[in-house]
């Protein structure tokens, strides 16, 4: 991981994670889940020298989105492009569907006021991502963990020992499961599957701070098979 900023009034978290690039290019990076303050993640970005070229969403809750419009203007005065990548079943978050599908989550979860102040129109994604699925230019491979919505997504990579959890796993907590696509069941499947990983793995999540599966795995209990 090359970066972690916190922004926004809920404390999302949005990773910099190292890519080789198309070629190899140096200085190119992928971004995960920006919510919030395009213009510090850009700055972030700059002083180090380093361009996304793909933004990947671990879900498609406009908290995790909500600084693309601005960034992906940034970047097209600039004459670029990042590619912009969810799973399948979380697109609708995103193009001409995205507002109608953010408007109903946050209505339904009652935080309609944080769609008002926050919704600009989203681009559509340019990369459908499955079951495991590798992030172009990285060792990260999707684990699909429906629950928290349907689309959620977990990055891992094994040899790094990193899992990026989105909001499926958080430190001494889980996502909720109270929005109009979520799926409590679905949750403890994804979270069983989740406690499978090596204790060592580093868990960084999509609001708080990091932890790791051994912190976490005592908190389950699943009964036998």
């Amino acid at each position: 991981m090359l970066g972690r900023l916190s922004v926004g009034p809920l404390g999302e978290n949005v990773y910099v994670l190292p890519s080789r690039g198309p070629g190899g290019q140096e200085g190119r990076c992928v971004l995960v889940d920006p919510g919030d303050e395009a213009a510090r993640i850009l700055s972030f970005l700059d002083s180090r020298g380093l361009t996304p070229d793909l933004v990947v969403l671990s879900h498609g809750h406009l908290d995790h989105s909500a600084a693309i419009p601005e960034l992906f203007a940034a970047y097209a005065a600039r004459g670029g492009s990042p590619g912009l990548a969810i799973h399948a079943l979380d697109a609708s978050y995103l193009g001409e569907g995205g507002e109608a599908t953010n408007r109903s989550t946050f209505a339904a979860i009652r935080a309609l006021g944080f769609f008002k102040s926050y919704w600009r129109p989203l681009p559509a994604p340019t990369l459908l991502l499955e079951e495991g699925s590798l992030v172009p230019g990285t060792g990260f491979r999707v684990i699909h963990s429906p629950g928290h919505t349907a689309g959620s997504i977990c990055l891992y990579d094994e040899a790094a020992g990193i899992l990026v959890s989105g909001d499926t796993l958080f430190r001494d907590g889980i996502g909720r499961s109270d929005g109009p696509d979520s799926d409590g069941a679905a949750l403890g499947r994804s979270i069983r599957r989740l406690m499978a990983l090596p204790p060592s793995t580093e868990v960084l999540p999509g609001h708080g701070e990091p932890t790791t599966i051994g912190r976490e795995a005592p908190s389950f209990s699943f009964g036998d098979d």
